[in-house]
């Protein structure tokens, strides 16, 4: 049509194969037997020609079956046989559910299987093989149906009276397919077991001549001796040692058939059961043994002399040393272990007075601004610090609205803790004689992300290593605001580097921030933004597994006398004791177990591109198992001491022991909010996550 030549793919489009293509869709109804066409722009007259081939009603009875998914059959390759009612071209269809998502593979008609999967398929034998594009999820079951082929009923002759096609009558049917022992095959078979010849068991002669004389020529230095009577006693003799060598005699003749005698001067090699066996001639003496030269030889000469003017006296060695050259080598020492170092005791008091000192300055001028209040906040799945402060006058607004340079910068000193806060947007609440604002910003760390950083698309053709990765992401703003990344590696575990494989590594339309959030959260980490600079903490979400809190060592100690309010919430979660974690396309499939159980309560899935290798797959099965169990979200209130008074500030990430009256326990801190009111009160509301048993 109009210089192009389309072709129908099955599935309700036309798709160009050659020439000019001047339209953007091209489908078929097949229902109403009609083409529908979507030009590009502008309207043309144009004539076409199609080729096809016209529908029939499909007849045969309709079939389903399913293939239960367990623990053992679970996989992405399976075998289905329809042999019993065979499918009729373009009518099966296999779906299976995936993420749980439905999921389809269709026969294209031409023994070809497509769709979410691939496979072929034998209309003749009713087989099928399929591939999955996914693993399907556990307890689900992979749906067939299609339509039984019937014989073509074209072959029918009409009749002068005429007859008509009428709807063919519905059968039931179910065909289950499920893995079990293969069926057994009928004797029938071209390879099948069957009962051996008798070997003369009617002749009177009983003992044939199965068992030959092996030819002494053979190189066969070991041999199975011979079995002897163990109630025989026989005399010692001696082998003949000096006579010729000598061969064993075979007497006798092949008769390949009763009466067919052939001599023609050929070596003689006799059948070890030949229908009729002859013996003609003299029997043959015994021999004595002879022993055989294995052909190898070996000489016996003396030991090489080694060293022999050197005399090693009994005593301590002493190495030869050049006295006129000398050096500062002190020879090899351990590796320096650093340790984390154990949380400073707080100071337990009957009462504590604080005097909070809170200093404001606009950058760079580091002009004064004055905030009545002000609220700072974090959690541990945010990549930067917010800020919301109260702002009063006209004359202090001007400070911090955004210029031809951009938004304007703020440092904020709270005992001695300090932030620096981009200001990104701020409202206005006007009344008579009262005029308020409220200023919002973030940390640094959002230059990172959107509507700072430009989002951008990579995929990359060689190895790369994850922290490699993340410099990359961060290399174009080095210069411009000099971000780094840091790993701690103080606590029982920290944040692997592992290599992603060429082409494993690719993303679209996304962010710096988006890219090192993904590769933090790939491992199981979380990221700790820089309060005061332009660095972030990529860390483990779990820095010790809540089961090994009682031998970790904290971060922070808070004793109860220092606590304002303590309130709970309960928050049971799943307690799997198992992860299947793996990559996609490349990498490998690790299933981490928690140690001690038999992994019997397993999780979902966890299915990424970038889980390539043993390390990073197991550091994120732990930080997933981490997350289960009895546990509750405890929220403390206390004062935000200086940075010389503990516990001082208590951000996301850490680990923080309460001394309760009650008894002591640990739990991780998700969250913290410092506000800060005009009447010098300094409080944080801290969020724990405290695990129950073990």
């Amino acid at each position: 049509m109009d210089g192009g030549t389309f072709e129908d793919n099955g599935t309700g489009n036309l798709i160009h194969k050659s020439g000019t293509n001047n339209y953007s869709k091209l489908t078929v109804d097949y229902d109403l037997g009609e083409v529908n066409v979507w030009r590009v722009s502008g309207v043309i007259s144009a004539s076409g020609n199609a080729t096809y081939q016209p529908a029939v009603g499909i007849t045969g009875s309709a079939i389903s079956g399913a293939i239960p998914i367990t623990n053992q059959n679970r996989g992405f390759n399976y075998t289905l046989n329809m042999a019993e009612a065979k499918p009729r071209p373009g009518t099966l269809v296999v779906s299976y559910i995936a993420l749980g998502k439905w999921q389809d593979i269709r026969d294209s008609g031409n023994g070809q299987m497509i769709g979410s999967g691939t496979g072929t398929i034998l209309f003749a034998t009713g087989s099928a093989a399929i591939t999955l594009d996914a693993l399907p999820d556990p307890d689900s079951a992979i749906v067939l149906s299609y339509q039984e082929s019937r014989p073509d009923p074209g072959f029918l002759t009409p009749v002068s009276f005429g007859s008509f096609w009428g709807a063919v009558a519905k059968k039931e049917a179910q065909v289950s397919f499920s893995h079990s022992d293969s069926l057994k095959k009928e004797a029938t078979a071209g390879e099948c077991w069957q009962r051996a010849v008798n070997i003369d068991g009617h002749k009177s002669q009983r003992w044939d001549q199965t068992i030959q004389a092996k030819d002494e020529k053979d190189r066969i230095l070991w041999n199975r001796p011979f079995v002897r009577d163990s109630n025989q006693i026989s005399s010692f003799r001696r082998v003949d040692e000096f006579s010729p060598a000598h061969q064993i005699e075979k007497l006798g003749y092949l008769i390949p058939s009763l009466l067919n005698f052939r001599f023609a001067g050929i070596p003689y090699s006799p059948e070890t059961a030949p229908v009729v066996y002859f013996r003609m001639g003299r029997l043959a003496d015994a021999k004595v043994i002879q022993p055989r030269d294995s052909k190898r030889r070996f000489a016996f000469q003396s030991n090489r002399a080694e060293d022999q003017p050197v005399v090693l006296p009994w005593g301590f060695g002493q190495k030869a040393r050049d006295e006129t050259v000398t050096g500062n080598y002190g020879g090899e020492t351990d590796p320096e272990v650093i340790e984390k170092p154990e949380p400073e005791q707080p100071e337990i008091r009957e009462s504590y007075q604080l005097m909070n000192i809170i200093t404001t300055v606009v950058l760079p001028a580091r002009t004064p601004l004055e905030l009545p209040s002000m609220e700072i906040s974090l959690d541990i799945d945010s990549f930067s610090w917010s800020f919301t402060g109260q702002l009063w006058g006209a004359s202090n607004i001007a400070l911090v609205e955004p210029d031809e340079n951009g938004p304007k910068q703020i440092e904020v000193d709270i005992n001695g803790w300090k932030w620096i806060f981009i200001i990104e947007r701020y409202s206005t609440d006007r009344r008579f004689g009262d005029e308020r604002y409220t200023l919002y910003g973030s940390s640094r760390t959002q230059l990172l992300a959107a509507p700072y950083a430009p989002k951008r698309s990579k995929s990359n053709s060689t190895n790369l290593n994850a922290k490699q990765a993340i410099i990359e992401e961060l290399a174009p703003f080095f210069e411009e605001s000099g971000f780094t990344a840091i790993y701690p590696d103080l606590n029982d575990y920290s944040t692997p580097d592992w290599i992603m494989s060429g082409g494993s590594f690719s993303y679209q339309n996304q962010t710096a921030m988006q890219v090192v959030a993904k590769v933090a959260t790939t491992a199981g980490s979380v990221i700790i933004p820089g309060r005061d600079n332009d660095q972030v903490s990529i860390q483990p979400r779990y820095p010790a597994s809540p089961w090994h809190w009682n031998t970790a060592t904290m971060d922070k100690i808070v004793p109860v006398s220092m606590v304002i309010s303590l309130s709970a919430n309960w928050r049971p979660e799943q307690a799997y004791n198992a992860f299947y974690v793996s990559g996609t396309n490349a990498g490998v499939a690790v299933n981490v177990k928690r140690t001690g159980t038999n992994g019997d309560n397993p999780a979902p899935d966890i299915l990424e591109d970038w889980l390539t290798e043993t390390q990073v797959n197991t550091e994120r099965g732990r930080n997933e198992l981490a997350k289960g169990g009895n546990q509750s979200i405890t929220t403390i209130e206390l004062p935000l001491t200086d940075t010389n008074t503990v516990p001082g500030l208590i951000e996301p990430g850490m680990l923080v022991e309460v001394q309760d009256i009650t008894g002591d326990w640990k739990a991780l801190c998700l969250a913290n909010s410092i506000s800060a009111s005009g009447l010098g009160t300094v409080i944080q509301s801290v969020d724990l996550e405290r695990h129950y048993g073990g």
